[in-house]
Parts: C-alpha cells; structure tokens; sequence
C-alpha cells in the first residue's frame, strides 16, 4: 500500500463491553478503513492478523467504579492517540459524558461519534437504555437498530441518522437460532440473535453512514 494512501486511511474507533460487536466484521468487508476495537474487557481468545483491524482493551473497571469522571478522562486521551475519524459505540454499556465527546471535538473538531442502539427509538422512551433488544424482542417480536449521534450525555439521543430493518422472530426460527420468543432471555442465544442481526440488518446501512460521516457525503 503506497504512502500517500496510508496516510489518507480513515480510521474508526469501536468502543464496546460485548464481545458481539460489528468491528471485525466492518474491517472485513470494508479494508478501506483501519479500524480499532476498544473493549472495556479482556480477550479471552486471540484475534488472527488483518493489516485494517486493531483490537485493544481498556479495562480500569476499579477506576469507572470509583471516579467515573476519571475513566472517561484517561479513555478519551487513550482514544485520541490514534486521532480517530469516528467513533461507534456498539453494544456499549457505559454512558459516554458530555465532557468525553467535548475533549474529542477539541481535540478534532471534524470528528463523529455514533452509537448503534438495538431498539426503535421512534417510540420514545419505551425502548431506550440497557438491553432494549429483549423488551421489544418480547413485545414486538422483532428488533430493530437506530443509528444516531451522540451529541451529550444524555442516554439514547441525538440526530438519528438511519434506522435498519427489523429483524423477525419468524426469520430467526427459520434459521434455526431461536425457537421461541423466550429464549431471548437466554443470555448466550440472545447474543446469537444479536450476531445475526447485526451482520444482516446493520452492517450495511452502518457502512453507508459511516462514508457519510467521514466523507461527509
């Protein structure tokens, strides 16, 4: 790959506390962008080598129990070192504070940061913070993912910028993932649901925002 490309890469930061997340995937299908996933975890088992695609952990969960403020101090520094085009919080179960997103806009006044929320937020409040994926999964018998900004630190708000198709309860036992609405609540074949939707109803749309927030297409 010849310099002035190397140079001209985009990079985009994961931030996640799942190991279902969409960043290998993304890197895969999209080797244009160097990405970097950021888990607030250990690996429990290795990545193989991609040129695009950099795991790392960050994991001071003492430090988040003790002096939030001063987590997400150390995390935005962390993540500036590598001067990231965007930023996606996908499957992130901490609340990103307003003075996080204000450091990196400093730092980088053209930088976007993004959230992937598995829940319709068209309705409001219903299915906004942790897990709303097993509420409207249970309720509507399907999900779906709104992809916004994140502009503050409020919970599940800002500019939404897509939402992606749902995925239906009917596909999944087709699939033979699930076999009825209750085994959302099962910690491991939800995580399945959550694999398969991702990669079928959100890695695309996902692709098509993030060239729009970076490119500013």
């Amino acid at each position: 790959m010849d310099e002035e490309r190397m140079l001209n890469r985009k990079k985009v930061i994961f931030l996640s506390s799942s190991f279902v997340n969409l960043a290998k995937s993304f890197a895969e299908y999209h080797f244009e962008f160097d990405v970097f996933l950021i888990l607030d975890r250990k690996f429990p088992f290795e990545y193989e080598d991609m040129e695009n695609f950099y795991p790392f952990t960050f994991n001071y969960q003492k430090l988040f129990d003790k002096d939030k403020n001063k987590y997400f101090d150390n995390l935005s520094v962390f993540i500036d070192e590598f001067r990231p085009d965007l930023i996606v919080t996908n499957n992130f179960s901490k609340l990103l504070p307003t003075s996080f997103v204000e450091f990196l806009k400093f730092r980088n006044k053209n930088i976007e940061i993004m959230n992937i929320h598995h829940g319709d937020l068209r309705q409001g409040d219903k299915y906004k913070g942790l897990n709303p994926d097993v509420k409207e999964f249970i309720e509507e018998h399907e999900i779906l993912s709104t992809l916004h900004r994140i502009e503050d630190g409020k919970m599940d708000e800002g500019e939404v910028l897509r939402y992606t198709e749902a995925t239906g309860f009917k596909e999944l036992k087709q699939k033979n993932i699930i076999s009825k609405v209750s085994d959302i609540m099962n910690y491991r074949l939800r995580n399945n649901v959550l694999t398969f939707h991702e990669k079928t109803k959100v890695l695309a749309p996902l692709y098509d925002v993030v060239c729009h927030l970076v490119y500013k297409e």
